[in-house]
């Protein structure tokens, strides 16, 4: 590889990975998600503020095909890992105990968004299309990412409003994990089909679901005992056992999974998703192998993967108010209502139900990266990618004071006649769940 092209690539990572952490230090002191800052640097630095201001030096900089290449290689690490993150943060175990208004949380919470997106996307101009002959594929992609939540988010979320461990808190955590983890199965379906034969008629479809199911079998029969005799023997299932010894397996186990999957026809990302729901109530992944494995991917993939995001497009020229106003409204409207019915029939006062209505409406970066694969895979173009993308951030910025406001929680008055002991899938402290 040229010289040259090395260079590029070295000063391309430095810059995105320092602008990206410093924007994200800067949103985080007003309160905002450090996604959104990760975000505002590749507006800055890509085509929509430095592409237009200096169009050479981000040609040199971000687009020349060596370097660019490599970025997209990093970029396609930090999903893998990011995804390994996500599938952690989800006690398979734990859904066993969800019935009553959990059950009717999660899937009104999950059908009534999906139903709106899908009638949405059938609904929607052609010029909206990435191709007339795929406005099936369209649809169903705009349902799923309607209707999923962001688990990070709301985790984060209940925890600055002390609703963790309140009954509230159980329904909303337990319904996002059953919606997060359908839709994404199901996305992972529809790429597979769509990536195998350039179409998704029923059968492509059922085939890839039948594969996609038959992946999350092996992982939880056959990799999840493996990998945790792994981590076992290296931690010794000590709490206090130093972090490196697991951290390359957890990586290891994630990057090989994801070769997998990718030889079977399924997105690569999936492969990380399926090996963290293998371990994500394993005993021998101990809290300090969790956390650092948090903060080496929330500090060195992270920002790089969310700045990426913004790099090669012009948000300006992609921008539609009229969809990201149609997308938004219809994302809100739709889950509030679903989750916040789902959970009035579980047997939830009006108040407590509207409240978890709001806290099921985030989408944070669970959506992003929705979005991404989808662009990445051609079922979207740019002006719906920049609709989803503020969807995802609008979203994310109102649950918490939304949840507040119905609750009359805003004054620290106390949650306790709402509390129920329980533990949710995974308890992290604020600095870890805050990326996403």
């Amino acid at each position: 590889m040229p010289h040259d092209q090395v260079v590029s690539f070295l000063l391309a990572l430095a810059v995105l990975l320092g602008t990206a952490a410093l924007l994200g230090k800067l949103v985080q002191r007003l309160g905002v998600p450090s996604v959104v800052g990760d975000l505002c640097a590749g507006i800055l630095l890509g085509k929509t503020i430095f592409g237009h201001l200096a169009p050479d030096a981000y040609v040199w900089l971000f687009a020349r095909p060596e370097a660019a290449s490599m970025l997209n290689g990093y970029k396609s690490v930090a999903i893998v890992l990011l995804l390994l993150l996500a599938g952690l943060e989800i006690n398979i175990l734990s859904l066993r105990r969800i019935a009553g208004v959990l059950v009717y949380t999660s899937v009104l919470g999950s059908a009534v968004p999906f139903i709106c997106g899908y009638g949405l996307g059938l609904a929607l101009p052609d010029s909206y299309l990435v191709s007339v002959e795929h406005r099936q594929v369209f649809a169903v992609f705009l349902g799923i990412a309607l209707s999923i939540s962001a688990l990070p988010v709301i985790t984060r979320t209940l925890m600055d409003l002390g609703l963790l461990k309140t009954k509230i808190g159980t329904v909303v955590l337990s319904a996002a994990v059953v919606n997060d983890l359908t839709g994404w199965l199901c996305f992972g379906a529809l790429v597979r089909a769509m990536e195998s034969s350039g179409t998704a008629g029923s059968g492509t479809v059922l085939t890839s679901l039948l594969i996609t199911a038959t992946c999350l079998v092996v992982a939880l029969v056959v990799v999840r005992p493996l990998a945790v005799g792994w981590l076992g023997r290296l931690t010794n299932r000590d709490p206090l056992a130093p972090p490196s010894r697991g951290l390359a397996v957890l990586v290891a186990a994630a990057l090989f999974g994801a070769a997998g999957v990718e030889l079977l026809g399924i997105h690569a990302v999936f492969g990380g998703l399926l090996v963290g729901l293998a371990l994500g109530d394993s005993s021998a992944l101990n809290a300090r192998l969790h956390q650092v494995l948090h903060d080496c991917v929330n500090n060195l993939f992270s920002p790089v993967f969310f700045a990426m995001m913004a790099l090669h497009y012009d948000m300006a020229a992609e921008l539609d108010l009229s969809l990201v106003a149609l997308v938004v409204g219809a994302a809100c409207v739709s889950k509030i209502a679903g989750s916040a019915l789902g959970a009035r029939l579980g047997g939830f006062a009006w108040p407590a139900s509207l409240a978890v209505g709001f806290g099921m409406n985030s989408r944070g970066a669970m959506e992003i990266l929705l979005a991404s694969v989808a662009l990445d895979t051609g079922i979207i173009e740019g002006k719906m990618f920049v609709a989803l993308l503020l969807m995802a951030i609008s979203t994310s910025l109102i649950s918490g004071p939304a949840m507040s406001w119905v609750l009359k929680l805003r004054r620290g008055e106390s949650a306790a006649a709402l509390r129920e002991e329980h533990i949710p899938p995974r308890e992290l402290d604020s600095a870890s769940v805050q990326k996403l």
